[in-house]
């Protein structure tokens, strides 16, 4: 942690109330986004009162090339984290923790799509072990690994459903979004796990930009000017409106937008994506 002209080393999570006493009061903080490692000191010191920032790394990488940066240490990035945050904290967005349940639904539905790529992974080894020993290993035990996967997986999906209906907002949010087309629970729950608190976006297009859904538009010169999805948010985020507009496409209001597009020379993908666009907007809107 760089304050002032020194830097100082505390482990996590040990180390938070050493971090709150040495703080002085009115600071501003901003720490690198870690995923679930950096939660507890985030909400610690949001707790204490102190405003919060939790950077993108992307962010601070970028800024750091600006710089022509050459060293990569632990004080070194403690410094630059700091300076990116005096010259930018103006136009971040502060902290807001997410709502405990949310939180937890989040972790969830990630522990779940683990469980299905693993067991994607052991069909596939079994799959590969039919060629190397066609007589078969007679390990039953190996041969039920996917469905035990598989069953597993179901009781954590009613895990995140169960823990959804004991928080009104959340349930709330959750039956809000399958009156959407497309959208069912398995795509809700991803929606909800990967988007944390939709208040948190002043606008639909905002949320719109966090998914990764928006075009990116790139133009020098005389170049042609060339424009493709950002790609910023949670890539699972995305699937799952992707996934939706396979089936919003042939319905109202989306139909029409569909057709146009393709009418007007647009690739079924490119078509596709705007509509999984404006089921985003239209995502953030009915959990308003």
């Amino acid at each position: 942690m760089a304050l002032g002209d020194r830097v100082y080393h505390f482990p996590n999570p040990d180390g938070i109330p050493d971090i709150l006493s040495l703080l002085p009061q009115g600071a501003i903080v901003g720490m690198e986004s870690t995923g679930v490692y950096g939660r507890p000191l985030a909400f610690a010191l949001h707790r204490a009162g102190f405003r919060v920032y939790v950077l993108n790394p992307a962010a601070v990488k970028a800024y750091a090339r600006s710089l022509l940066r050459r060293a990569k240490t632990d004080t070194a990035d403690a410094r630059l984290v700091a300076r990116f945050l005096a010259e930018r904290h103006g136009d971040l967005p502060p902290y807001d923790p997410t709502p405990d349940v949310l939180y937890q639904v989040g972790l969830l539905v990630r522990f779940a799509r683990g469980l299905t790529a693993q067991r994607v992974a052991v069909l596939n080894r079994l799959h590969a072990w039919e060629y190397a020993w066609p007589q078969g290993l007679g390990l039953e035990v190996v041969a039920s690994v996917p469905g035990h996967l598989e069953a597993l997986r179901g009781q954590v999906d009613r895990v995140a459903l169960n823990m959804l209906r004991s928080d009104p907002l959340g349930w709330r949010w959750f039956t809000a979004l399958q009156s959407l087309p497309g959208v069912g629970q398995g795509i809700a729950l991803t929606i909800l796990a990967y988007s944390g608190d939709m208040r948190r976006f002043s606008s639909a297009r905002a949320y719109a930009a966090f998914t990764g859904l928006t075009p990116k538009l790139y133009q020098s010169g005389e170049i042609p000017e060339v424009g493709r999805i950002s790609r910023m948010g949670p890539p699972p985020l995305r699937a799952a409106f992707y996934l939706a507009a396979l089936r919003a496409r042939e319905v109202e209001p989306y139909a029409d937008l569909y057709g146009r597009l393709l009418s007007g020379g647009k690739p079924k993908k490119v078509a596709l994506i705007a509509v999984a666009n404006r089921l985003a907007r239209h995502a953030w809107a009915v959990c308003r």
